[in-house]
């Protein structure tokens, strides 16, 4: 890429299954070095000069790139400072070291050290076996880094067993503010960097002015460096935990040359922008810039899709046809055996009605009559027995109701269900004696109910009421239907002695909610029961219908 733009560029052509597209600058503006010279000869013979070793470069500005349409601002290479914590012997040697990076740029640059906001770092080890002291230092890390760091509220703490932590401030800096600048000498503070003049002291305002230590890196083949002197060093013991924490606005970048990647490119046109900044971000005013075109592949391109469109539509208008064809046919059919079901549920409910219900009520009557004519004449076994024939009959007759009841298609609504619920248990509770309550919708929707879920959800409330009747003692019932929104809730409450839920009923009891649950479970739905000792149990029924925003809720006693 040309140092200077001559004019708009002519665009560089990408085909869209590119795995990577790379993007190689290199400033040169730069006086050019014996090793520049030779890797640019290499260059010329096919060999790639980004792969030689990187020349050395004076004074160089920073590169940042972009690539319009992927990126939303300008991109640096990365690059970072580092904070380092040394730990010396009693000899003053170095036994070991520890670091932590500060990459790129911080949330809080505002374009210099002064304007921008700090953010907390701490580095965290322990003091080997050897150590009796340490420092530490900040400094640029490593080869053609181009950037500013400041760094403020330095301190060590020092966590050691049995005793109270140590904290150790080295800030505010012991430094005179009126008489301050940047290459003023620090006690206990030295600039051991390879340009100690990158190294210097500025003044932050807030909360009140103080002085901070900067390093401005404005030469890539040079670091700048802050370091607090071995004679100063922080007397430790092997083992304690040592914490350094400081804060720290930065911004990091590379000098001299820029590489940048870019996968996973979609077709379309983009530009790729790369420009010369100052060392803390700052835009010195020359850019450069490359139109870049992803071509899309043949199978996405507008011409093949003109086409493909053409031959497509004739077979989807025939598709679409034949597919409509045979969705109504189908639908057809459905309706059609639906139709035939239902005429025979109502064959079948006729013929249970006709034949079987008045045939059991017949004998019921009969049975009857016997009953009543041997009542006082035959043995009383006799009596008993034709009693039971009796009740067994009246018994089936019910069942043959049921059955009738939920095999007819005309009861397959919410209203219907409800106004049977009502009834039946109404019957059953007369004849067993008991007060009732019921508190039910006065309109209820008509509402599609599938038979076999009335028949399971008609089945589970009997098993609630029949629990209720023979173990509860109670003297009332309450039978309460709810629909919210698309839920109805079914609940059957007794005030009679209860039972403690963690502990259920053995026996003829716990099989009747063992059926409850079950039956709620074949059709989606759930069932749950709240009860204590000595106040009542509650069987409460849920389960999804239809919504109804027409449904009123009046409700009756």
């Amino acid at each position: 890429m040309p140092a200077r733009a001559g004019g708009p560029a002519r665009p560089i052509q990408i085909p869209a299954n590119a795995r990577e597209v790379v993007f190689r600058c290199r400033d040169e503006s730069l006086p050019m070095s014996p090793d520049l010279v030779g890797s640019m000869v290499a260059s010329a013979d096919g060999v790639d000069p980004v792969t030689d070793d990187p020349p050395s470069l004076a004074h160089a500005m920073r590169l940042r790139y972009r690539l319009d349409g992927r990126d939303e601002g300008w991109q640096d290479e990365p690059a970072a400072a580092r904070a380092s914590l040394f730990f010396l012997t009693e000899n003053k040697d170095m036994t070991a070291a520890e670091s932590r990076r500060m990459t790129g740029e911080s949330s809080g640059w505002h374009g210099s050290v002064e304007a921008s906001r700090f953010a907390p770092h701490a580095c965290r080890t322990v003091a080997p076996a050897a150590a009796t002291s340490m420092t530490f230092s900040f400094l640029t890390d490593g080869d053609e880094v181009v950037g500013c760091l400041g760094i403020d509220d330095i301190a060590v703490r020092i966590d050691r067993d049995g005793e109270d932590p140590i904290t150790l401030p080295f800030m505010p800096l012991q430094v005179d503010l009126t008489n301050l600048r940047p290459e003023s000498r620090l006690q206990g503070w030295w600039r051991p960097g390879s340009q100690p003049s990158m190294s210097r002291l500025g003044i932050l305002s807030v909360p009140e002015p103080h002085a901070i230590l900067v390093i401005d890196d404005d030469d890539p083949t040079r670091f700048g460096n802050w370091g607090m002197i071995a004679p100063n060093a922080v007397p430790v013991r092997p083992g304690d935990r040592v914490t350094l924490t400081w804060t720290a606005a930065h911004s990091f970048g590379v000098g001299g040359r820029v590489t940048a990647r870019y996968t996973g490119l979609r077709p379309g046109s983009y530009t790729f922008r790369a420009g010369r900044f100052l060392s803390g971000g700052q835009p010195a005013g020359h850019e450069i810039s490359l139109p870049v075109i992803v071509v899309p592949p043949y199978y996405d391109r507008w011409e093949i899709w003109a086409a493909g469109s053409a031959a497509l539509m004739g077979l989807g208008v025939y598709a679409g046809r034949a597919v409509a064809a045979r969705r109504l046919r189908r639908r057809l059919q459905s309706l059609e055996r639906a139709h035939s079901l239902e005429q025979e549920r109502s064959r079948i409910a006729r013929d249970l009605h006709d034949d079987v219900g008045a045939g059991l009520t017949q004998i019921a009557m009969q049975v009857e009559k016997i009953r009543t004519s041997i009542d006082g004449v035959a043995e009383p076994a006799t009596v008993g027995l034709a009693d039971a024939v009796w009740r067994n009959a009246a018994d089936l007759v019910r069942s043959v109701d049921t059955i009738v009841w939920a095999v007819n298609p005309e009861h397959d609504t919410l209203d219907r269900f409800v106004a049977y619920l009502v009834q039946s248990t109404e019957e059953f509770l007369e004849a067993a004696g008991l007060s009732m309550r019921f508190d039910v919708p006065q309109s209820l929707p008509a509402t599609p109910l599938d038979g076999t879920v009335r028949h399971r959800l008609l089945l589970a409330v009997r098993e609630a009421l029949h629990n209720a009747v023979k173990h509860s003692a109670c003297d009332r019932v309450t039978l309460s239907v709810q629909i919210a929104g698309d839920t109805l809730v079914i609940q059957v409450h007794d005030d009679g002695r209860g039972f403690d839920t963690s502990r259920p009923p053995a026996g003829a009891g716990h099989d009747g909610l063992v059926n409850m649950h079950r039956r709620m479970a074949e059709i989606g739905g759930s069932c749950s029961i709240d009860s204590l000792p000595g106040q009542g149990t509650t069987v409460r029924l849920v389960r999804r219908v239809a919504a109804d925003p027409a449904a009123k809720d009046h409700r009756h006693g």
